[in-house]
C-alpha cells in the first residue's frame, strides 16, 4: 500500500501496513503482528504494534496532530515531534554514558523518523509496566516510586544544566521556546489569566519565570513530567521507572518540572480527599529525592520550593480554568476547592510543601 505524504493519519488500521512501507516490517511478518491505539492525549496519534518482527516489548508509533482535541482552538507546530525525537535521543546518550545513576528508570529508542508526515517509530516500554497516573487514581500510591521519578527528574537537570549563553552543542537544539509557548503557557497561564482578569499580572509573573533569558541558569525540561508520561513496573524498592512523551521538552525554568508533577498530586489530593495523606508522603517523597539527585541544580533549597509551590498555583488554576482542564475534576465543590487553594498560593498565603500538604490534609 502507498501512502500519500499530505494528510496521511496513522490509524490502528494502518499502522501494520505504514511499517511495511517503511521497511520496518516484511509482507510476510506484518501477518503476525496487531496493532491498537494508546489514545495519544489531546495532541497526538499514538499507535502500540506488538509481534510479527517487532522489538520484543513492540513499538510505538506516534504523529503530532496540527490541530490538538480540545473544545477551544489549540494549534501547535507539528515539528514538535522532531524536538521530541531529539530529546529521547539525548536521554538515551545520557544513560549510555552515566555511571552514576541511583535509580532504574530508562526512556524509549527511536528507531525511525519520518519527517514528511511528522512520525516516528520508537521502542515501548515492559509489557510489565502499569501507567502511573492509573495506579494513584486507583489508590496504589507507591512512595518509592515517587522517589525513583523524583531521582530521575534530578538526575535528567542535572545533566544539561547551563549557566550562560555557552550551550554544549547536544543541547542547542533545544534552545527555541516556541513549542512550550503554544501547548504551556499560552493554553495554560494566558487562556487562565483571561478567565480570571483580577489575577493576570500574577498569572503572567508566573509565566515569564518559566521563559528563562539566555543568561539565565538553564536545564533540559521535559514540560509535561506528569504520571500520565511515567509507567513504573514492580513496587517498593524494586520499581523501575520508564517515561514518555518528550513533545515539549525544552531548555528552560526546571521548576516547571517540579510543579508540574507535584500540580498534578495536589489535583489527586482534591480528587480523593480520603487518600491525600498518601498523596501528600508521594509528593514529599518525590520532592526529597529530586533535591538528592539533582546537586547543584538545586541552589537554595527553600527559595526553589517557594517558586515551585508558587507556580504550581497557577498551574493548578490552569487545570481548572484553562485550555486543559483535568478530566476527573468535575465536581463543582472540587472545582470550587482547587480554585480556593490556587488563589492562596498565588495570595502568597501558602508559601511551601509543608503548608500545602496541610490544607489537603485537612480538606481544606
Amino acid at each position: 500500500m502507498d501512502f500519500e505524504l499530505s494528510d496521511f493519519e496513522l490509524s490502528a488500521e494502518n499502522a501494520v501496513s505504514y511499517l511495511v512501507e517503511r521497511g520496518l516490517l516484511t509482507p510476510q511478518s506484518a501477518k503476525d503482528a496487531r496493532a491498537e491505539s494508546l489514545g495519544g492525549g489531546v495532541s497526538n496519534i499514538v499507535i502500540k504494534v506488538s509481534g510479527g518482527g517487532t522489538h520484543p516489548d513492540g513499538w510505538v508509533l506516534k504523529q503530532s496532530l496540527p490541530k490538538l482535541r480540545v473544545e477551544d482552538d489549540w494549534f501547535a507546530d507539528r515539528e514538535r515531534i522532531f524536538r521530541e525525537r531529539a530529546g529521547i535521543d539525548y536521554l538515551a546518550k545520557l544513560r549510555r554514558h552515566s555511571g552514576v545513576s541511583r535509580t532504574a528508570w530508562a526512556a524509549p529508542r527511536v528507531v525511525d523518523e519520518d519527517r514528511d508526515r511528522f512520525i516516528f517509530v520508537m521502542t515501548a516500554a515492559a509489557p510489565d509496566g502499569f501507567n502511573w497516573k492509573e495506579q494513584l487514581l486507583g489508590g496504589r500510591i507507591d512512595v518509592v516510586a515517587a522517589e525513583q521519578v523524583g531521582s530521575m527528574l534530578g538526575e535528567i537537570h542535572a545533566s544539561s544544566l547551563v549557566a550562560g549563553a555557552d550551550v554544549p552543542d547536544d543541547l542547542r537544539s533545544f534552545e527555541d521556546l516556541e513549542c512550550f509557548v503554544q501547548l504551556r503557557i499560552d493554553p495554560y497561564h494566558r487562556a487562565t489569566a483571561a478567565a480570571h482578569p483580577d489575577l493576570s499580572q500574577k498569572l503572567e509573573r508566573e509565566a515569564r519565570a518559566m521563559l528563562p533569558n539566555v543568561g539565565d541558569r538553564r536545564a533540559l525540561v521535559h514540560g509535561d513530567f506528569s504520571p500520565k508520561n511515567i509507567m513504573v513496573s514492580g513496587a517498593g524498592k524494586d520499581a523501575r521507572v520508564f517515561l514518555l512523551d518528550f513533545e515539549v521538552v525544552h531548555l528552560g525554568n526546571p521548576v516547571f518540572d517540579l510543579a508540574f508533577m507535584l500540580n498534578h498530586l495536589t489535583l489527586k489530593a482534591i480528587h480523593r480527599p480520603e487518600w491525600a495523606v498518601r498523596y501528600c508522603a508521594a509528593a514529599r517523597g518525590f520532592w526529597e529525592a529530586y533535591v538528592e539527585a539533582a546537586g547543584n541544580v538545586v541552589g537554595d533549597a527553600d527559595a526553589l520550593q517557594c517558586d515551585t509551590v508558587r507556580q504550581m498555583g497557577a498551574l493548578l488554576l490552569a487545570r481548572i480554568d484553562g485550555k486543559s482542564p483535568a478530566e476527573y475534576i468535575t465536581e463543582v465543590e472540587q472545582k470550587r476547592a482547587a480554585r480556593d487553594l490556587a488563589k492562596r498560593i498565588l495570595a502568597g498565603e501558602v508559601d511551601s510543601l509543608a503548608r500545602l500538604h496541610q490544607r489537603l490534609s485537612e480538606g481544606s
